[in-house]
């Protein structure tokens, strides 16, 4: 046993610079994600922005909310329950990725990947960003819809109820999506390393292999074994000892 784990450290030694093909395999899988890892923003703006716009509170029948309230806590657009199970029907019948998600899986999804913020412009922007454009154009499209029917019944309400209310609400311009590529994301670390242990332990799987497959002798038992007869003695390799010894030209 003792042999063959010398045997085995020696073939490591020979074949040292063959473990940067590990470090290889991270800046590969590190460049394939930087061409490949894309970010998409899909976003829809709105305007004018008046604070007091009317949106219809969606627990009760007659109340409103106004759209500031409304862009302080997007969940009161985006989770609304209603509004969360037309949208999982819908995303049933276009048969995306997410098709089939529960309720709950949903409403991660929402909230996690959908904004709704003020703009530099003193407008409103719902936003989507993530990997999936076509869930993107779908989200965004949805709750703009969404959002905007809302709206008309928060005019309706406040109308009825003889409230003063601000302009129209309208959108501005089509709905945009804006493709990022990032040189760096953290989300890429557990993956490289887990690309740097399995190249690893690939390339030593593989050095063991060109081990085994060496039909050279690797000790004076072997040639022994092989041809039948008592090894006498055996000459060194003195090339370990020469590199040690110190250098005599310096003294002549």
């Amino acid at each position: 046993m003792g042999f063959y784990l010398r045997r085995y450290g020696n073939a490591l030694r020979a074949y040292k610079p063959w473990m940067l093909l590990t470090v290889l395999a991270v800046i590969l899988y590190l460049g394939i994600a930087a061409l490949t890892d894309i970010t998409y923003s899909v976003y829809q703006d709105f305007e004018p922005h008046s604070g007091d716009i009317p949106v219809a509170a969606s627990m009760s029948p007659v109340d409103t909310i106004t759209i500031n309230a409304v862009a302080a806590d997007p969940d009161l657009l985006f989770l609304e329950n209603f509004a969360l199970t037309t949208l999982q029907n819908k995303l049933e019948l276009v048969a995306t990725p997410h098709s089939g998600a529960d309720n709950n899986a949903l409403r991660r999804l929402v909230h996690t990947a959908l904004t709704l913020s003020a703009t530099p412009e003193s407008g409103l922007r719902l936003s989507y960003t993530g990997k999936d454009v076509a869930l993107g154009r779908i989200l965004v499209g949805f709750y703009t819809d969404r959002l905007l029917r809302r709206i008309d019944d928060g005019f309706a309400r406040a109308q009825s109820q003889r409230v003063q209310t601000p302009g129209p609400f309208r959108t501005a311009g089509d709905l945009l999506v804006v493709a990022k590529r990032s040189v760096w994301s953290a989300d890429r670390l557990r993956p490289a390393l887990f690309v740097l242990l399995l190249s690893f332990l690939g390339m030593v799987v593989l050095i063991g292999l060109f081990e085994l497959a060496d039909p050279s002798f690797k000790s004076e038992r072997q040639i022994a074994r092989y041809l039948g007869l008592p090894v006498l003695g055996a000459i060194p390799d003195a090339e370990p000892l020469v590199r040690t010894l110190p250098d005599r030209r310096n003294d002549t």
